[in-house]
């Protein structure tokens, strides 16, 4: 221990001070008169003996309180060894490994992974023992890997190091590796070594990572300026309409590729290919045709030929689902040999685009019109033959005999009807007729004249399926659409109104007929009272009362599944059915894992590592969903930035770097721990001793 006021060491002198005031303050006998002391003497020298050790220990104290303070005016201190053994400052590095999937291309001198591990063993090498050093990971989720821990640890835990399928951002692993100098000794020689092949879309937020002024930022860069690379960044299939896969080709090199083969697998198997000339720089697109699928799961593959910088994007995957077709019966009233002409036109149209077409395409329903003569005996099918799922009746002039009980048996076994109204219809016959099956009593029929302001779609329930195209913002305007004729209705009790004109009255209601459902819509099949069939809208909206009255769920249509990035934890909706249940989560070439949903049917934190296609089955083995993974398209682009124009990039925090908390109780500076503080609080202590053993002394 050494002293930066030595010279006051000669206050201890003062030490006397407390003795001689103990020895001139010794409390004297007082003799006092007693008839006898016999039963005094025992005691009185039990309290004197006490007494005398009390005084000791006081005295001892407050010797050891003055010792104390002069030692601290003294002001002691630790001398610390900041140099090693061979004469230098000991280090502490902190490596900022970048594990992104660009780490996986090859360069000019190899992989560039194995390129980083070998940078990293190289600086460990050159580190001694006494050396610290401390792991960053830089991916999708930057973290500490390790803490500070000495060279050969550190050396173990890279060997089993692999590179990720995610992205990358340099800044926050930046921002993990200053949080780490927080704990760090100020004697140490700090040194950030930043492992990457700067890629410029991983370095983007370097500003929002500033680095202290006295850490130094060392670069190992195991990446090229530019290295040629072609690859897939897109993958979208659709299957209404012409069936096609459109693949999003880029060629991020410095030259046109030529006759650059794509090939297309459906479920595993062989399904096309085309070839095509990339332009340097240049992004396009390629559609193969689909085969025809069935019912069910599909998932795609479309795969670059040849090689390049980087053969990890030189894939993209894709999954869809095929509903079963929805069969819906149609009545049409309307005798016409043109088609446009008929009542339930843009009813057809909406629902089956390609129906009557040579070569169709799989439909979201499959539609047979009949005339309403005929509806009882297509109700009334054999058990050999497909039942109908949904029957849509336009206004009916005639309603044919027999249609409204065979109608209401085919609801009570499950089926759906949707009764349109119209020109022609009696009120009178509507409400005899089908006073089981509607969900409201017509009571006339109103219209707007020329003159009159048009009526318009108010307010519609989104929650209900009807409707669940609607949900998202600029999905469409149901309140364009306009009415010039409807039905006055007296409405019936536990019916459900899920759309009304701006003025309250019902468009829409529902209600439940056994195990069936029925929807009156209070307008015209066709165009005779309102323009709403002429709109874009009006497609998804016929598709949403479609799969509800036939008990489809939304997830039952045709959609891709989400395109998830691999290296994120992803969140998967399977309705609050699910909640709690557990199903079997399959990731590509493994086993499949149980995973549990939460109360709300959410399945969280799926880790998608690998890109690939991962199935979901409840657990008698049915398949919920496949989920198609993808490599970021982000890391496809491996033009990096230059070793000056990274360091130009860094920021320097001029903020004073947060001091630990032994610096802070001892005054720790670079070369010595300082002891003054401590024996300052000592003296505290002390005091409130000191002020204890004499109140006890003096009672």
């Amino acid at each position: 221990m050494l002293f930066t006021n030595i010279g006051l060491l000669a206050g201890l002198a003062a030490l006397g001070i407390p003795i001689v005031i103990h020895l001139r303050l010794k409390r004297k006998k007082q003799r006092l008169r007693f008839s006898t002391i016999q039963f005094f003497q025992k005691q009185d020298q039990q309290s004197t003996k006490n007494r005398k050790l009390r005084n000791l220990l006081l005295l001892a104290v407050r010797l050891l309180l003055l010792a104390l303070l002069v030692l601290a005016f003294a002001r002691p201190y630790l001398p610390q060894n900041q140099i090693g053994p061979g004469g230098q400052k000991r280090r502490q590095v902190i490596f900022v490994v970048d594990r992104s999937a660009s780490m996986q291309a090859n360069g000019t001198d190899g992989l560039r992974w194995e390129r980083a591990k070998e940078a990293i063993q190289k600086t460990l090498s050159g580190l001694k023992p006494e050396d610290r050093v401390a792991l960053v990971d830089c991916s999708t989720r930057s973290d500490v890997l390790s803490g500070f821990a000495p060279s050969v640890a550190i050396s173990r835990a890279l060997n089993e190091l692999q590179p990720t399928f995610g992205r990358g951002d340099i800044g926050e692993g930046l921002r993990q590796a200053t949080k780490l100098l927080a704990f760090t000794d100020p004697k140490f020689a700090t040194t950030i070594s930043v492992v990457t092949d700067l890629q410029r879309n991983e370095c983007q937020k370097l500003a929002s990572a500033p680095v202290p002024p006295d850490v130094e930022v060392k670069l190992l860069n195991v990446g090229d300026l530019f290295t040629s690379n072609n690859a897939i960044t897109d993958l979208q299939l659709n299957v209404q309409g012409l069936p096609r896969a459109q693949a999003t080709l880029a060629n991020y090199s410095d030259e046109e590729a030529k006759q650059v083969k794509v090939d297309l697998a459906i479920d595993g198997k062989p399904a096309g290919g085309r070839s095509t000339d990339l332009k340097m720089g240049a992004i396009t697109n390629v559609e193969i045709a689909l085969p025809k699928l069935a019912p069910g799961w599909h998932s795609a593959e479309v795969r670059l030929q040849g090689k390049d910088g980087l053969g990890l994007d030189n894939v993209r995957y894709q999954s869809i689902f095929v509903p079963q077709a929805v069969r819906v019966l149609v009545v049409e009233g309307r005798k016409t040999s043109r088609s446009f002409e008929e009542e339930t036109f843009f009813i057809t149209s909406a629902l089956d685009p390609t129906q009557g077409t040579t070569n169709p395409s799989p439909a979201r329903f499959m539609v047979d019109k009949i005339s309403p003569n005929a509806l009882v005996n297509k109700l009334s099918a054999r058990p050999d033959q497909t039942p109908y799922e949904v029957v849509i009746l336009p206004g009916l002039r005639q309603i044919p005999s027999g249609a409204s009980p065979a109608l209401s048996s085919f609801v009570r076994a499950g089926g759906g009807l949707m009764i349109f109204l119209g020109d022609g219809i009696s009120v009178n016959r509507y409400n005899s007729e089908f006073k089981d099956l509607l969900p409201a009593q017509l009571t006339g029929i109103d219209s707007r004249t020329e003159s009159n302001v048009p009526w318009h779609l108010g307010e519609y329930d989104t929650n209900s399926s009807i409707f669940a195209a609607f949900r998202l913002p600029n999905s469409g305007n149901l309140a364009l659409h306009e009415f010039s004729r409807r039905c006055s209705l007296a409405l019936i009790e536990s019916n459900v109104v899920t759309a009304q004109f701006d003025d309250g009255t019902p468009l829409l209601i529902g209600r439940m007929l056994g195990q069936g459902r029925i929807v009156l819509v209070n307008t015209s099949a066709d165009t005779s009272w309102t323009d709403w069939p002429k709109h874009k809208t009006f497609v998804p909206w016929l598709h949403g009362v479609g799969n509800f009255l036939a008990g489809r769920s939304v997830i039952e249509q045709f959609q891709s599944a989400t395109n998830f990035m691999s290296g994120q934890l992803a969140e998967t909706e399977l309705g609050t059915a699910a909640g709690k249940r557990q199903f079997k989560f399959q990731r590509p070439g493994e086993k499949e894992i149980i995973v549990t949903a939460d109360d709300q049917g959410r399945l969280r934190d799926l880790d998608l590592a690998m890109p690939g296609i991962y199935t979901l089955r409840d657990q008698g083995g049915r398949e919920l969903q496949r989920l198609a993974v993808n490599l970021p398209a982000q890391e496809s682009e491996l033009a990096a930035l230059s070793p000056n124009e990274f360091q130009q990039q860094l920021v320097r925090d001029q903020t004073p770097r947060p001091t630990p908390l032994a610096a802070s109780l001892f005054g720790q500076t670079s070369n010595q721990k300082e002891l003054w503080r401590v024996l300052l609080m000592a003296v505290v202590v002390l005091l409130f001793v000191e002020l204890l053993l004499a109140n006890r002394t003096l009672a």
